[in-house]
């Protein structure tokens, strides 16, 4: 009978313990980090964003190896919803109208370009699909959705 009983007893701390770690793993904290930047008229016409620096995107934003979702708000001076698509390593990851309605997933530590204006292929209810004039671009990226 006492083996019994400290068989359960030993049995009942393993699995105690078990639970308190898998309890600590799902625990994660929300990490984010704001990156924010402008725009204004350098060529809209040809490149669909402003860069002076000659860049085609509006903005460029290195992730971090602890980063894999952002979520944006574009804020245009003619107050109007811009259509936004965002690349990263050549390939399209995702397309919005002013803001994104949820967090979108990349792959972490990639460069995120976001691109203004742009509305060739993809149909997207945009007011403005090829205007974008002068300002703000705010991407929030996190380690969570």
């Amino acid at each position: 009978m006492k083996r019994l009983l400290i068989l359960f007893m030993v049995f009942g701390l393993l699995i105690g313990s078990v639970a308190t770690a898998d309890a600590k793993k799902k625990r994660r904290p929300r990490v984010e980090r704001t990156v924010r930047g402008n725009y204004g008229p350098f060529v809209p016409q040809v490149t669909g964003c402003n860069s002076a620096t000659g860049q085609w995107a509006c903005l460029s934003v290195d992730a971090r190896a602890t980063e894999a979702f952002f979520s944006a708000k574009v804020t245009d001076l003619h107050g109007q919803p811009v259509f936004v698509e965002v690349l990263s390593n050549g390939e399209s990851i995702g397309t919005f109208c002013g803001e994104t309605t949820e967090p979108l997933a990349f792959s972490p530590g990639d460069e995120l370009h976001f691109y203004l204006g742009f509305q060739w292929i993809t149909p997207l209810d945009c007011p403005s699909q090829r205007i974008a004039t002068t300002g703000t671009i705010s991407v929030t990226l996190s380690n969570l959705p």
